[in-house]
């Protein structure tokens, strides 16, 4: 039997502390930057450690695009104001892009390439030095094309990533600071939901968007979602433990998809899987 003592969590407050200490020094020798800001947990963490350190000298960049969905904005807007952080929001239609949108297995690239050159040319118009991103460590052991372009970008840096922190270290020094997001789940772009080779419209993001917010409804919060969809039936993800109580309401799901032109739903009886829509290059 393991007993955790009153030193052992002292010890683990502090690993905590000395964590985000790193992270809070290596942003302080920038003296100015911007945060590429999605509102998830990664990046408010950077955002939030960005203006403790460098105060007015940091701001955060917001993509305001088809692909970001409601809820993320509202809480982008929330979590700004509440801790009094200078918000740009940037147009961007990602949806414009033809290439983006025949969603081949290089998608990922093609966006995150595009987004980088509008988030840089802010940051240049502002006289600003440094982009920042929220990559981790546990983003080295996944598929990540959009890493590629944030190495070729010149300006861009991954203090998370450069100071050796994992998911789990972010969640741990989020809830020390309270910051709302601690126990926010793990986000990806509506276009993620869209099976590699189905081409990305705007027809398919407002329905997946609005889907999900309908499936939120039946779900606990902070429960993992994601409805995968391809224009023809929409199959649902989420943590297993949710699946027998979405399953019991399936019939009303269905009904209420239904009204917004989605006829056929299913549940993943496996559960929640990163990625699952995405087909990667051989």
């Amino acid at each position: 039997m393991s007993v955790i003592s009153a030193t052992g969590k002292k010890d683990d407050l502090l690993i905590i502390k000395e964590k985000y200490g790193e992270l809070t020094d290596s942003i302080r020798k920038l003296g100015k930057a911007a945060i590429a800001f999605s509102g998830g947990v990664d990046s408010s963490l950077l955002a939030y450690a960005a203006k403790e350190t460098l105060g007015d000298n940091a701001c955060a960049f917001t993509l305001w695009s088809p692909l970001l969905p409601a809820d993320d904005k509202r809480d982008i807007l929330s979590f700004t104001d509440r801790y009094g952080i200078r918000l740009f929001k940037i147009e961007h239609n990602d949806l414009s892009c033809k290439d983006f949108c025949e969603n081949s297995p290089e998608r990922c690239y093609i966006c995150k390439s595009a987004r980088l050159d509008a988030l840089t040319s802010l940051a240049e118009e502002l006289d600003i030095p440094w982009l920042l991103d929220g990559s981790n460590i546990d983003d080295l052991n996944d598929w990540r094309p959009g890493m590629k372009a944030v190495r070729e970008s010149k300006i861009t840096l991954s203090p998370l990533l450069e100071c050796g922190l994992s998911k789990k270290d972010i969640r741990e020094i989020s809830s020390h600071l309270e910051l709302p997001t601690a126990v926010k789940p793990s986000a990806a772009c509506l276009a993620s939901r869209i099976p590699t080779g189905t081409a990305i419209t705007e027809e398919l993001i407002l329905k997946i968007d609005a889907g999900e917010d309908i499936i939120k409804k039946y779900l606990p919060a902070n429960a993992q979602l994601r409805m995968r969809y391809d224009g023809r039936a929409a199959k649902i993800e989420t943590d297993r433990e949710n699946i027998p109580g979405l399953s019991q309401s399936l019939a009303l799901i269905s009904e209420e998809l239904a009204l917004i032109g989605i006829a056929a739903v299913l549940i993943e009886k496996d559960g929640y899987m990163m990625g699952s829509a995405t087909v990667r290059p051989k």
